[in-house]
């Protein structure tokens, strides 16, 4: 996503801890009203459109560039998913049945792919890479050993092997930072073999729209970290080219005034 290498710290302002206890505070109060959610609309856009209008002076150059990047990869993220399913269900004969799942669809593609943008921005490709997969290594090892566990014990074996499940998430994120175009390209291939091994978009039992849901949320980081590691990796190859070139034509110049 970005070609950007340099790893910055990621600071939270006030305003940020202000934007997230609103969005929080938006989404659990949902329970009560959905209406409130629009309280989480202030704390997600609030402070940008303060920032637009000239109110709010809170981020640097780094940062502002950093948000604009990440806001423009949303619009790219967005606008090709609004055409497909256009084409998608104009050519076909299924129907939304609820307009709520189309709407919560575009809300977290345009959020989580906004949200991805700016961490790798910020963090860099190989480091958010890595603390991608760490954090999914560590969610998926929790997961295996608690669902074998209390009422759903099936044995030491279980508990023993499903936890292995885990290792390839961790051997990524020590790639991420080692041989980052490898990591890159084994991310993409372990993102489409998800997809086939959990059948998104081939089941009948779940929506298409709660599938794409899911899919954004559990397979678009894999996405986001394979993309960002092979385009990080094919800059700084391509700028490494350009400075050997760089250096070429100044030992030729400085031939020639010999």
């Amino acid at each position: 996503m970005t070609g950007h290498t340099t790893i910055r710290p990621w600071p939270l302002s006030v305003v940020s801890w202000i934007s997230i206890a609103l969005i929080a505070a938006g989404v659990l109060l949902t329970g009560v009203s959905w209406w409130f959610l629009l309280l989480s609309a202030v704390g997600a856009y609030g402070p940008g459109l303060l920032r637009e209008f000239g109110y709010l002076h809170d981020r640097d150059e780094f940062q502002r560039m950093a948000a604009y990047r990440a806001g423009y990869h949303a619009y790219l993220i967005s606008g090709i998913l609004a055409f497909s399913l256009v084409a998608f269900f104009r050519s076909s004969d299924l129907q939304i049945n609820d307009l709520e799942e189309l709407a919560t669809l575009f809300l977290t593609c345009l959020s989580f792919t906004w949200l991805l943008s700016s961490l790798i921005g910020f963090w860099g490709a190989q480091k958010s890479a890595y603390r991608f997969l760490l954090t999914f290594g560590i969610i998926w090892l929790a997961f295996t050993i608690l669902s074998n566990t209390g009422s759903e014990w099936r044995g030491w074996m279980p508990l023993l092997l499903h936890p292995l499940l885990a290792i390839p998430f961790f051997i990524l994120a020590i790639l991420s930072l080692r041989l980052p175009r490898l990591a890159g390209l084994l991310l993409l291939l372990s993102a489409g073999g998800l997809t086939w091994f959990f059948q998104f978009f081939q089941r009948d039992n779940l929506a298409i729209i709660n599938q794409a849901i899911v899919f954004i949320l559990f397979i678009g980081p894999l996405i986001a970290s394979g993309v960002a590691l092979l385009s990080t990796s094919t800059i700084r190859s391509s700028s490494h080219h350009a400075s050997g070139d760089g250096n070429d034509d100044e030992d030729d110049s400085d031939d020639d005034d010999a």
